[in-house]
């Protein structure tokens, strides 16, 4: 597992991107695409789960800026704003061509990604599966809640059906199940080798626990 936060370079080289197509790229693409090929840089067949609460929020509120302006949108900028681009570029630079999904489920957006993944492999062993957590900093003029990512971050993992490591599991809510964090502190949890985690979810809470 991989990821990037934001004492960062915000500008990752990309030296595996042609140089025109890399300039083209958006901070939080470019930050995806340097995590999926570190992780994986000898671009081994892979499938993808690209997984985003907001996805390029900050150029879709540029646009939405610039139509209430009565100007033109730039078609470059809007082909890389929607939800599945940044998996679209990942699947042309690194050559990839099995199955994709690009999952956008609110506040549930990280579990329903690692639900994606194992049904994935449920179905098919192999090739492992990518997955890519990541998302803007919500602009101010959307007033975010407490849940919504306050900074651009992003995290990358290998998932294959070899012996499991990691148990997700939705406990209902009550005085019992109290939720200390948000999806965005799993990475954290993760690397600080603490046996469990639970992170609030719409419906439930959602227990993380090391196996």
């Amino acid at each position: 597992m991989s990821a990037w936060h934001n004492d960062q370079d915000a500008s990752p080289r990309l030296d595996f991107i042609p140089t025109l197509q890399r300039r083209r790229l958006s901070p939080l693409a470019r930050i995806n695409l340097q995590l999926a090929y570190d992780i994986n840089p000898d671009q081994q067949l892979l499938r993808c789960v690209f997984a985003s609460r907001h996805g390029e929020i900050q150029q879709t509120v540029g646009m939405l800026q610039t139509l209430a302006r009565d100007e033109l949108l730039s078609p470059a900028t809007f082909s890389h704003s929607v939800h599945n681009a940044t998996q679209g570029l990942w699947s042309i630079f690194a050559q990839q061509k099995d199955e994709c999904s690009a999952i956008s489920a609110g506040i549930d957006t990280l579990p329903m990604a690692l639900l994606e993944a194992a049904t994935m492999l449920s179905d098919r062993r192999e090739p492992a599966v990518l997955l890519m957590y990541s998302d803007e900093a919500v602009p101010d003029i959307l007033k975010p809640d407490a849940t919504e990512a306050m900074q651009r971050f992003a995290v990358c993992a290998l998932i294959d059906a070899n012996t499991p490591n990691l148990r997700l599991s939705a406990l209902p809510s009550s005085p019992n199940h109290t939720p200390v964090a948000t999806q965005h502190d799993v990475y954290r949890w993760w690397q600080s080798g603490e046996a469990q985690l639970l992170t609030q979810g719409l419906n439930c809470v959602w227990e993380w626990t090391r196996v």
